[in-house]
């Protein structure tokens, strides 16, 4: 589960550790409650496995209670919460993993309260996330085939992922694209990023059609390497949205 790598993204944010007066011994984010004899401010946080109707993408919400004794102070804690993680699709380049990448987060639900027992305010909100576990996603050891998710519609520039490495070195050789809505009045065209760096290797979801597989010229990854994948163009019309990235390597 993303729980630990979503606290290390927050625990890195100078300005949420600052409204906590947080410390190296002491993060003030606590999992399910604060510890005994805690100061306030400090933030609980409960998680939820959700499930999920997509084969390789699993769904989990966080719950974060941001409790003080001012009610402000409380409430600028939870909107410095908001503005890191209700980020929808731009969470991709925000939360990083060695084991999972995280697609999608965004705000879903939250309360206000006041708990009479330690006299402190709560500002709760609710996160749901959608992410893949990096082994699950990566590599199709039979057919050597990476299948991606694309979530959305397509942007010109977005990079799409961003983040993989193979456990040994492999080759690229195709690149398909299927779009569940079709591009209309251009192509679609997708390039490859090796260690963040465009290669002009493009992949091309021709205008009108849903499914297109593009040989490339091969390019190889070694273990240290990193692949993304970034949108070059789209449909003038209809930029064409969703669907999945498949590459096929050796």
């Amino acid at each position: 589960m993303i729980e630990l790598d979503v606290i290390t993204y927050l625990n890195n944010d100078s300005t949420l550790y600052a409204l906590l007066g947080a410390s190296a011994s002491d993060s003030k984010i606590y999992p399910v409650q604060m510890p005994h004899g805690t100061s306030e401010p400090f933030i609980i946080y409960t998680t939820n496995a959700i499930g999920s109707l997509e084969e390789n993408i699993n769904e989990v919400s966080m719950s974060f209670n941001c409790c003080d004794s001012s009610y402000s102070l409380a409430k600028t804690i939870r909107d410095r919460l908001n503005f890191l993680m209700d980020r929808q699709d731009k969470i991709q380049n925000l939360i990083t993993s060695t084991e999972y990448f995280v697609y999608w987060c965004k705000e879903v639900g939250g309360s206000i309260f006041k708990e009479p027992e330690l006299d402190l305010f709560h500002h709760a909100v609710i996160y749901n996330f959608k992410y893949a576990e990096l082994a699950r996603r990566a590599i199709d050891v039979l057919n050597k085939i990476l299948t991606l998710p694309a979530f959305g519609t397509f942007v010109d520039e977005k990079i799409l992922i961003n983040g993989i490495y193979f456990p040994a070195e492999i080759t690229i050789k195709k690149i398909g694209v299927h779009a569940d809505t079709a591009p209309t009045g251009a192509n679609v065209t997708i390039d490859i990023l090796k260690n963040d760096v465009e290669q002009g290797l493009l992949a091309t979801l021709t205008d009108g059609s849903r499914d297109e597989l593009t040989d490339i010229t091969n390019i190889s990854f070694g273990v240290a390497d990193k692949l993304g994948l970034k949108i070059k163009s789209v449909g003038s019309g209809e930029p064409g949205e969703g669907g999945t990235v498949e590459i096929q390597y050796q």
